[in-house]
């Protein structure tokens, strides 16, 4: 190419760009833009003619022409595939300067419009000779006026994208990995049938039984799917979209040669223009998502981009599907072993919560880890505000590990220790804890934590000590046994002849006092032996339907003499109409003077007063026996009825008398209850079932 000198003009080159740059951004649409552009560009190089071809970003037509004279001849050529022009088109693209070419109308040269992305289109002049300045002006003005298509459709492809993504976010607001299959791929066709308004829209998965064959769905006009099976995944385009891995966009598929419209069309339909995406995840690829006929025209690489979003979101949630089926028939057979593990947990918790013995765990620093409720109701603490505490500060309120503790021993020697602690609460006796600590072993043979265990032995010791006693009292009931014909046959003869001088002699002489004093000693000793055989059971008493009024008044008959001479007040309200009950009149008796002698007793140097009261409530008959006497401690009311417990001096109460009595009670399927308050008085209700 030959140049010509020319003379400089007005304004620099270097000038004329810059006027360019801004007159191209200056225009928001494109074509404006591009006219004014090359209107520019002739009248700086003084030319009367020029064509700008560029690719069309929405519609059907792969070009878009700007020209600016006559350019009448070289639109023609866009209309015919065999142009001459068409034909130069590819090949002139990709010229990285401007190349001079011969048509039908004269020499022409040609300039790609190339922008940062690659190229934009071409740029179409009248050949003449140019300077070096005009072909440098020529070169830079193609590149601003690739790089303004270029911005232009980017800026297209932004909005398209944003909407696009905001028919992402409304497909999949609706739908997740739960999904029902068939319910899901109905709404993912349709949803991107009409985004990318198509005439239909297809899904093709690989088959569950056979990875050589897929499966096509397809949505058309109407919401009833198209099937297409036993499709081999190598052919046609969509097998091309899978073994590649790559996406497509065909808008002529019949020039293709790898276009099978039985596999890469539907029935009816016939493909004009076909996009295609793998659905790809973790590098496998599970089908392909097709489009098939734009409405207006060819797919662009803007609905290539977004399909391509789309295909790796869908991708994944039908992964995900997948993976979720999978795990349906695990779950299925799961489900039952967590049933199974979550009842088992909870019987652990709650037998844990609800051992009436303490159990807690504690770490190697002596920090609570587990406490359930029998040791926390101790510190009357919730187990959750003492967890993480150290044991001894929460449980013991000590600031440093208790002295005999041997946990520390459990931790190093792996082993199973126990020791004994006595609490003294203010009872006559102390609360005795046998405490054992268990240790937890992991796999490398470490004692990261210890259970420790607090059984309350106090009850366990005192009916240790009660079977000793009990055999102690075995031996009495034997010896009182052996011995009661021996000892009731002398007290006979002293009793029968204390009553015989008792009717001899004179009431008001001296002697008679004595020989009262000599029946009612004879009296009280005879009963001890009664007592004492009856508490061995070495005898047995006759049953029969008893009044038991008549019972009480026979026992106050007998202790009459006692009241008299204590100077105690007492009443007896006996009630009307009672029942009979079945009882031993002998042990009954026995009973109620028990109990009026305690309260007798009970009653040393204040004015003393016993008030009995019989009632009838239903089936049941109630005796209300209440002093005004010294009363009972709280703390040993609860252990009156065992045997040998006396509240008495040492020396005036052998503890077998309440013992006896609850044992009678008992014995005629009654039950014997007591009130009493230190200062006040003690009542005692028995009730036995009527006959």
């Amino acid at each position: 190419m030959t140049t010509v000198q020319r003379p400089e003009k007005d304004r620099s080159w270097e000038e004329s760009v810059e006027a360019l740059a801004g007159l191209l951004a200056g225009q928001e649409q494109l074509k404006p833009a591009l006219h004014s552009g090359l209107s520019f560009v002739l009248d700086k190089l003084q030319l009367t003619s020029g064509l700008i071809l560029a690719p069309e970003w929405n519609k059907g037509d792969p070009l878009i022409t700007v020209g600016v004279g006559n350019t009448k001849h070289w639109e023609n050529q866009m209309h015919s595939t065999e142009s001459f022009l068409n034909t130069l088109l590819k090949k002139a693209s990709e010229t990285p300067g401007g190349e001079i070419v011969s048509d039908s109308a004269g020499k022409l040269i040609i300039f790609p419009l190339i922008s940062a992305d690659g190229s934009q289109g071409l740029m179409l002049i009248n050949l003449r000779s140019f300077i070096k300045e005009e072909k440098d002006f020529l070169e830079a003005a193609s590149f601003l006026l690739g790089q303004r298509i270029s911005t232009y459709y980017n800026q297209l492809g932004m909005v398209q994208y944003r909407k696009g993504m905001d028919l992402i976010s409304q497909i999949f607001a609706g739908l997740n990995s739960m999904t029902a299959g068939e319910e899901l791929e109905t709404r993912l066709v349709r949803n991107l049938r009409d985004i990318f308004d198509c005439q239909a829209a297809s899904i093709a998965l690989i088959s569950e039984n056979s990875d050589s064959l897929l499966i096509k769905k397809s949505l058309a006009d109407g919401d009833d799917w198209i099937y297409q099976v036993s499709i081999k995944p190598g052919k046609g385009l969509l097998g091309a979209c899978m073994q590649e891995h790559k996406p497509f966009i065909i808008n002529q598929p019949v020039l293709d040669t790898r276009f099978d419209p039985e596999i890469d069309s539907i029935p009816g339909i016939d493909a004009t223009s076909l996009a295609l995406v793998p659905l790809t995840s973790s590098d496998q690829v599970s089908g392909v998502v097709e489009l098939i006929n734009h409405r207006e025209g060819g797919f662009t690489r803007g609905d290539l981009d977004l399909l391509e979003k789309l295909g790796e979101s869908i991708a994944h949630l039908l992964r995900n599907i997948q993976m979720t089926e999978q795990l349906k028939v695990m779950n299925a057979h799961l489900e039952a072993s967590r049933w199974e593990l979550v009842r088992s947990r909870n019987t652990l918790r709650s037998l844990f919560d609800n051992l009436p013995d303490s159990l807690y765990i504690i770490d190697r620093k002596y920090r609570l880890v587990a406490v359930n409720m029998a040791r926390a109701n101790r510190v009357n603490a919730e187990p959750r505000q003492i967890i993480n505490h150290l044991c001894y500060e929460a449980l013991y309120k000590r600031s440093e590990p208790c002295t005999n503790c041997l946990v520390a021993e459990t931790f190093y020697n792996h082993i199973i220790t126990n020791r004994t602690e006595r609490v003294w609460d203010g009872s006559d006796h102390p609360l005795e804890w046998d405490i054992t600590a268990y240790p937890i072993l992991e796999e490398e043979d470490e004692v990261p934590q210890v259970i420790i265990f607090e059984r309350d032995v106090t009850e366990k010791n005192m009916m240790g000590a009660i079977l000793i006693q009990s055999e102690k009292m075995a031996a009495v009931g034997q010896l009182a046994a052996g011995i009661a014909h021996e000892i009731n046959n002398p007290l006979t003869v002293v009793l029968a002849n204390a009553q015989l001088l008792e009717r001899s002699l004179p009431k008001d002489s001296d002697d008679a006092e004595a020989v009262d004093l000599i029946s009612r000693a004879g009296t009280r000793a005879l009963q001890v032996v009664r007592n004492l055989l009856n508490f061995a059971r070495k005898e047995q008493s006759e049953v029969k339907p008893t009044d038991i009024n008549q019972s009480i008044q026979s026992a106050l008959d007998m202790l009459r003499h006692e009241f008299l001479e204590r100077s105690i007040e007492f009443t007896f309200e006996p009630g009307n109409n009672l029942s009979m009950i079945m009882a031993s009149p002998e042990n009954l008796s026995g009973v109620w003077v028990n109990i009026l002698i305690n309260a007798m007793d009970a009653m040393v140097g204040i004015q003393g007063k016993i008030r009995i009261v019989t009632q009838q409530n239903g089936n049941e008959i109630r005796v209300i026996i209440n002093d005004n006497g010294h009363g009972i401690e709280p703390e040993k009311l609860k252990r009156i009825f065992e045997p040998f417990y006396t509240t008495k001096e040492v020396g005036k109460g052998t503890g077998l008398g309440l013992s006896i009595c609850h044992r009678v009670i008992k014995q005629h399927g009654g039950n014997i209850l007591v009130d009493s308050q230190v200062g006040v008085g003690t009542t005692f209700t028995i009730i036995l079932p009527a006959y």
